[in-house]
């Protein structure tokens, strides 16, 4: 889903964010298989950390990470983020 979210550490655009993982817009994105330590700040202003590994990257474009460390209250409050994101984007069709 694109995201009214921006990504702290690294400083990054986020392209697109899941429960999953999160897409970075990174002009040199770091290797697929490294890990990388997050803090995403969400449009509501709320801010929350993951961890997890890149999948993919794609030099000069970014990288596909997916989240291996995530706690249950950012979880969910991404979860609610992405339900809101999920309602208004239907309200509009």
């Amino acid at each position: 889903m694109q995201a009214n979210v921006r990504c702290l550490v690294p400083p990054a655009e986020v392209q697109d964010i899941s429960l999953r993982g999160v897409y970075l817009l990174l002009p040199d994105p770091p290797p697929a298989g490294e890990d990388v330590d997050l803090k995403l700040s969400l449009r509501s202003g709320e801010n929350f950390e993951a961890r997890g590994v890149v999948k993919r990257m794609e030099l000069g474009r970014g990288a596909a990470v997916e989240f291996t460390e995530l706690t249950p209250a950012a979880q969910a409050l991404l979860a609610q983020f992405l339900s809101l994101q999920f309602a208004q984007k239907e309200g509009k069709h």
